[in-house]
């Protein structure tokens, strides 16, 4: 069965930013990888940008997907509190074991900023995951008096420098954290964010 061109320079273009990050996006090498023609790629993408969009739509989507099944393995009857702690700790274990995939979801420098599916995707993983269990934690009693969006984001802050700077290496030498749980634990502490 053969892929259609289109997919199968998705394909190729996530195997490239696997094996080389980043830095080695370019279209020659995604071409090669897809075993197409060089000028290929600009058949069934306008831009570079477009197609580097369409790989971070899947992160998007793979990230909300990670949270999502870190938030279903909570025990049933878990709080909100708990169910956000959870839904965080898959964003982050999401960033570590796809760091260039992270890295590429945020790099508007290289994305089509007016590419829809993309910016649904983005929307998506903030929204439909992550304020969501903002707003059931804050029902619960966790910070009710503060602005739903603006909290959320200021968690969407905390878990982004947690997960870059452990990637980085800074964070474990800066705090002395001995794991990625430790250096969560100490963001939920800080957020005065407990499970009961």
């Amino acid at each position: 069965m053969t892929t259609a061109p289109r997919a199968r320079l998705l394909d190729a273009a996530l195997a490239v930013l696997d094996d080389e990050g980043v830095e080695g996006l370019t279209l020659r090498a995604i071409a090669r990888r897809a075993e197409v023609s060089h000028g290929a790629p600009l058949k069934h993408f306008p831009h570079r940008a477009a197609l580097l969009s369409a790989v971070a739509t899947v992160g998007f989507r793979e990230l909300g997907a990670r949270a999502g099944a870190a938030v279903r393995e909570c025990p049933e009857g878990a709080s909100a509190a708990a169910r956000l702690r959870a839904g965080s700790r898959g964003y982050v274990a999401y960033a570590l074991e796809r760091p260039a995939m992270f890295t590429l979801m945020f790099r508007h420098d290289l994305l089509d900023a007016r590419d829809r599916e993309l910016g649904r995707a983005g929307m998506s993983a903030f929204d439909d995951h992550l304020l969501v269990l903002v707003r059931a934690a804050q029902a619960e009693g966790w910070r009710p008096g503060a602005d739903t969006r603006a909290l959320t984001g200021a968690v969407w802050s905390g878990l982004h420098g947690v997960a870059q700077l452990w990637m980085w290496g800074s964070l474990a030498l800066g705090t002395g954290a001995a794991s990625i749980d430790d250096a969560l634990d100490a963001l939920f502490t800080s957020f005065d964010l407990k499970e009961h």
